[in-house]
């Protein structure tokens, strides 16, 4: 018992000096060299207690090794990592089985002991070295944690003892130690590692990014006119379908299946579909050339071909025979390559073999330009569980089983409706059909029912305009305010837009423009759009801003399928920059020179435009005053390319003709125009670069609203180009003798008592039947017949004739 309670005794001691000094004896360690002598029985205490703080200094730096380096296996006062036992040193090892042996001899030893005086000496003597021992120990500690306060500055004293303690408190418990969590970035960071992103982002500009693939363009559009008729409209159908069916279905571009046909901006989306193409299919007819958005969509396409003859291929197909216009002669050279559909044996045709003809000759042509070459589309019959699906579609987007459902709901019989369903009449066949379509392409001969059908396509179409996304149909109809402009500018020239609706404020006419932008061009319309349709006038402010914006594109285009006035206000000539779809529309508009002449006069001439005087004090001022301002109004494609048509002023001794003629020989005009110049005969003639504004052909006229809003403007420069002609020459074909034209030119020749040359470029009865009698008056006094040059051959052999008979009349300088 004596030696247990020297035992404990000793630990307690042992104990107290380790708080005294404020270290364990985990942090103790053994010096460097030190040798190990054979333990004898005084010294096995001493001994012990040294290698108990040389294994617990061990334990404590394995024990910071472990932190380090990953889990470890903690037993006891000895902790190895469980990834690095392997190499743990022999040495300690050994160690702590000799420490394991000097305590079995000490306890032997002690029961050994029956002094009381050795006992208490011994005990004297041990505390004696073992108070020295702990105070040299303690040294040694004080230095580890000193290197660990330079190694670890956030680590205090106080933490280290707070580490050891959980560590006793662990004792006999094996675990693995977590890993250190990561920290997440802080937003510093974050930010930090965006704007380097940024950077790497400009620095290399093609680096590729993950991202959704894109949707390759068509590149195949499909041309035809929306005011077609209901058998040209199912030819288009049935050609779409067969070019789809071979291997094409998703590069054509077809308004009627791209379902944007209801769309506010359908308009915009056929001329960007127009710009963006690599071939175009053409289906001509007199509809094709008598409704602007076709026009324009033939334009734009010519336009692109001039600029760069590879950008686009483009084919014709004459679907039906030309009896109230005729083909431009911007369209000669694709002639040769054009399928006709009206000539020869394919006029008999029917309409699938007709189809078939023009599949044949331009499938081959085509296949170059494809570029996704996607499988036939599957046919899917038409369902005949009626659902009341085509309750929630418009009329445009009704299929064949829609259009049969609608039927069987109006009561229509069986025997009826299977006809529509074998002509595969769906609702954008539908749109344009008319009661005799109904007779002999339909076969429906009763006139109840068809008369039922007219009835409730008619209902059913006003109440989809009542629908509030159709506020472009009602746009359309809304009546215009007097005197009001409509500013169409891009969001970079608002400046220059408030300086010009100051100054058009002042001179009493209402101004308004666009408000909001939008999110899409979708909304951007649905904003303004009404806007846009209160307006008379649209005036577009052209400068280097508006060559590819966006807002200037939608908003013009709106505002000529609204039938809006276009005036261009031209502060810098971008026409060569401008878009082809933007050059087909704006080209033969009015505009006004900003960038050359002075602001006031320029403002003057828009004002009476806009809002022309109806009197001006003076006979001789009022024909001065409108001779200036027609002069400063011009057609932009004429204004901006520089080349008015020719006006002499000037000098009345220089020779000049003067054209009279009808729009439907425009291109025969302006083979003689080149022809009489090449031979130093000044020529003058209302043709403007790509369509006369002449006539009364629904081209010159757009559809009844003409750009040219004054016909005295016009009248003007035709009455001072023929006062400084020396001759006029009158080209007679049976058009235009029942012509306006006619009828003022002769008349206005005759008064200013002018030369008149007539050429025949169409045969006609001489003197000419049917003319009004002042034009076979003036038509009877003429002094020679007129040349015939109503075909190729005859006009390479007359056209010497025209020229010497005008020589007659005009004295040339030699």
């Amino acid at each position: 018992m004596t030696n247990m309670d020297d035992k404990e005794e000793k630990e307690e001691t042992q104990v107290e000096n380790e708080e005294t000094h404020g270290v364990t004896g985990d942090q103790t360690q053994i010096p460097n060299g030190t040798a190990m002598e054979p333990a004898t029985h005084e010294d096995s205490k001493e001994t012990d207690h040294i290698k108990d703080a040389d294994d617990d200094k061990i334990n404590k730096e394995q024990l910071d090794i472990n932190a380090n380096e990953g889990p470890s296996i903690e037993k006891g006062h000895e902790k190895v990592d469980a990834g690095d036992e392997k190499r743990v040193p022999q040495e300690n090892v050994n160690m702590q089985e000799e420490g394991q042996g000097d305590q079995d001899s000490k306890q032997q030893g002690d029961q050994q002991q029956t002094s009381e005086g050795d006992t208490k000496n011994r005990e004297q003597l041990e505390n004696e070295k073992n108070i020295k021992n702990v105070e040299e120990t303690n040294k040694d500690a004080s230095a580890i944690i000193n290197v660990e306060i330079k190694e670890k500055p956030k680590q205090s004293a106080e933490e280290v003892r707070h580490i050891d303690n959980d560590t006793k408190k662990s004792h006999h418990k094996v675990h693995r130690s977590k890993p250190t969590p990561v920290e997440k970035d802080s937003s510093f960071v974050k930010e930090v590692k965006r704007e380097a992103k940024r950077v790497e982002d400009r620095l290399n500009p093609n680096r590729s990014h993950p991202s959704k693939p894109k949707k390759v363009k068509k590149g195949i559009f499909v041309s035809y006119s929306p005011d077609a008729g209901f058998l040209e409209r199912k030819f288009v159908v049935e050609t779409v379908r067969q070019l789809k069916e071979n291997n094409l279905a998703e590069d054509i571009w077809f308004d009627k299946d791209e379902k944007n046909t209801d769309n506010p901006c359908w308009f915009s989306q056929r001329m960007e579909a127009v710009e963006k193409c690599r071939a175009a299919v053409l289906i001509l007819s007199d509809s094709y050339f008598m409704c602007p958005v076709s026009v324009y969509e033939g334009k734009a396409l010519l336009e692109r071909q001039m600029v760069d003859a590879s950008s686009v291929k483009v084919d014709l197909v004459l679907f039906s025979s030309l009896e109230e216009t005729e083909i431009p002669r911007q369209y000669n050279h694709l002639l040769r390559t054009m399928v006709d559909l009206t000539a020869g044996i394919h006029a008999k045709k029917s309409l699938a073999e007709k189809t078939s003809v023009v599949i044949g000759s331009l499938m081959e042509d085509l296949e170059k330009y494809a570029v996704i070459n996607s499988p036939p589309v599957p046919y899917t019959p038409p369902e005949h569980d009626f659902n009341g699906e085509y309750k929630k579609k418009k009329i445009c987007q009704w299929s064949v089983g829609d259009l049969q459902e609608w039927l069987f709901k109006l009561g229509i019989k069986e025997f009826y409706r299977q006809s529509l369903a074998e002509g595969m009449v769906d609702g954008f066949l539908l749109m344009s059909v008319t009661d005799q379509d109904m007779i002999h392409h339909l076969g429906i001969e009763s006139r109840v029912v068809r008369k039922k059908i007219m009835q409730q396509i008619l209902l059913t179409l006003d109440k989809e305009h009542k629908q509030p996304d159709n506020w472009h149909l009602r746009a359309r109809t809304q009546k215009s305010k007097s005197n009001s402009v409509y500013l169409v500018y891009d969001p970079a020239d608002v400046r220059l837009a408030q300086n010009l609706k100051a100054d058009l404020l002042k001179k009493g006419l209402q101004v308004i423009h666009h408000q909001k932008l939008g999110q899409s061009k979708e909304e951007f319309l649905q904003l303004n759009g009404p806007s846009i349709a209160t307006a008379t006038y649209v005036l577009v402010i052209l400068t280097d801003s508006a060559t590819n914006s966006p807002f200037v594109f939608h908003e013009v285009l709106f505002s000529d399928w609204l039938g809006k006035k276009i005036v261009t206000a031209m502060f810098h000539n971008i026409w060569h920059s401008l878009r082809p779809a933007l050059k087909a529309v704006l080209g033969e508009c009015p505009s006004v020179d900003f960038e050359t002449k002075l602001y006031g006069e320029s403002m003057d001439v828009l004002e009476h435009h806009i809002k022309p005087l109806r009197s001006v004090p003076g006979v001789v001022l009022e024909q001065a005053y409108l001779n200036k301002m027609a002069d400063g109004l011009k057609p932009l494609g004429i204004l901006a390319n520089s080349t008015s048509p020719t006006e002499y002023t000037s000098d009345e001794a220089e020779p000049r003709v003067f054209i009279s003629y009808q729009w439907d020989m425009q291109s025969k005009v302006e083979d003689i125009k080149r022809l009489l110049e090449a031979n130093s005969f000044l020529c003058w003639a209302d043709i403007s670069p790509t369509m006369t504004q002449r006539g009364h052909s629904s081209m010159s006229t757009r559809s009844g609203h003409s750009h040219v809003d004054s016909s005295e403007t016009l009248q003007s420069q035709i009455q001072r180009n023929m006062k400084a002609a020396a001759v006029v020459l009158c080209c007679i074909t049976p058009k235009y003798m029942q012509s306006d034209n006619c009828v003022k030119d002769l008349t206005l020749a005759e008064t200013l008592h002018k030369p008149i040359v007539p050429v025949m470029l169409r045969f006609c009865p001489w003197p000419p039947e049917g003319a009004p009698s002042q034009v076979r008056k003036i038509f009877v006094r003429l002094p020679s017949p007129p040349i015939d040059l109503s075909n190729e051959k005859l006009f390479k052999q007359n056209i010497h004739v025209v020229v010497e008979r005008i020589r007659k009349v005009i004295v040339v300088p030699k």
